[in-house]
């Protein structure tokens, strides 16, 4: 679950029965899974500077433990949920057997919004233009459980 910094009533959550969205800090709970390719998924950033606009990346489900078609997407929404955008430029497009934990997305202050992804497998992507588009960082790490993003000054 994220709680947007800016709009503190606004949450968002995704889990293993879809992506949900609370304007009233919690008190209620909206779907806004359709649109995206399944209603399973762990791991969900925001963006710090729009409170409409966040991250997810589903999954295909709990025992088919990699994205959905075996092709790495992250997921934007700019409008709370209503509707969806798939980014898949400079992700792996097919024989993707990976999967992001609960903690493995995270976004940055910049301007324009960086993103970042890690998967289980131990790659991390990153993206510096609200998941537009992606590249891979030139490292290979354990696996990643989780990912945090911190602007320096």
């Amino acid at each position: 679950m994220v709680q947007h910094p800016t709009k503190p009533e606004r949450l968002y959550q995704q889990n293993h029965c879809g992506v949900y969205r609370s304007d009233d800090g919690g008190d209620s709970w909206i779907e806004i899974t359709e649109g995206l390719p399944s209603d399973w998924g762990l791991p969900i950033a925001l963006h710090p500077n729009d409170p409409d606009a966040v991250f997810v990346c589903p999954g295909q489900n709990g025992y088919l433990y990699w994205v959905p078609n075996a092709r790495m997407a992250v997921y934007r929404t700019r409008d709370k949920g209503s509707s969806w955008t798939q980014l898949t430029k400079g992700l792996p497009g097919r024989n993707a057997f990976l999967n992001t934990l609960r903690d493995g997305m995270s976004s940055d202050a910049l301007d324009p919004c960086g993103v970042y992804v890690g998967a289980n497998t131990g790659l991390l992507y990153c993206s510096n233009d609200e998941g537009d588009s992606w590249r891979r960082v030139p490292a290979l790490f354990p696996p990643i459980a989780s990912v945090e993003a911190v602007t320096l000054n």
